[in-house]
C-alpha cells in the first residue's frame, strides 16, 4: 500500500457521506423521523473525522504520481487547492452533527434548528464536494473533461 493508495481508498468517503448525509437528514425531516435524522448526523461526523485524513494523504499522492505521462501538475494543484476548501466546513458539520446527535439523543423529538442547519451545511459542503472529485478526476482521467475528444478509430 502507497500514498496513492492510501489518498484513492480514503478520499471516496466524505465524497459520498456528506449528500448521503443531506439525504438522511432530508427524509428524516419530511417523514419526522428521528431515526434518519441521526443517520444524517452520523453520516456528517464521518465527514467531519475522514476529511482530514484524506487531505493529509493527497500530498504523497501527487508525490506518487506528478510524474506519469499523462498527469498534469495544473490538475493536481486546481485538485489540492479545491480540496483545501474542504477543510474547516467538514469539521464544522461534523461538530454540529456531534452535537445534534447528541440533542436528538436525549429528547423524542427533532432538534429541528440544528437539523436544518445541518442540511443547508451539507447541501453546501456536497457541492464543495463534488467539484473536488471531479478535478481529482482530471488528475487520470482526460475523458471526463468537457473539451476531451475521443481518439479517432483507424
Amino acid at each position: 500500500m502507497n500514498g496513492a493508495y492510501l489518498h484513492l481508498a480514503i478520499n471516496h468517503i466524505p465524497v459520498l457521506a456528506a449528500p448521503f448525509g443531506f439525504l438522511f437528514l432530508a427524509a428524516g425531516l419530511l417523514r419526522k423521523s428521528r431515526d434518519l435524522v441521526q443517520a444524517g448526523f452520523v453520516m456528517l461526523i464521518l465527514v467531519g473525522i475522514v476529511t482530514y485524513p484524506a487531505l493529509r494523504t493527497g500530498g504523497m499522492a501527487a508525490r506518487m504520481v506528478h510524474n506519469l505521462p499523462g498527469v498534469e501538475g495544473m490538475n493536481i494543484r486546481n485538485h489540492a487547492l479545491a480540496a483545501d476548501y474542504t477543510e474547516w466546513p467538514s469539521i464544522i458539520l461534523g461538530v454540529l452533527s456531534l452535537f445534534g446527535l447528541w440533542k436528538s439523543g436525549k429528547s423524542e423529538g427533532i432538534p429541528m434548528g440544528l437539523t436544518l442547519l445541518a442540511l443547508i451545511g451539507s447541501l453546501f459542503l456536497s457541492t464543495i464536494m463534488v467539484r473536488v472529485a471531479h478535478l481529482g478526476g482530471l488528475v487520470r482521467h482526460p475523458e471526463i473533461a468537457s473539451d476531451f475528444a475521443p481518439p479517432s478509430a483507424h
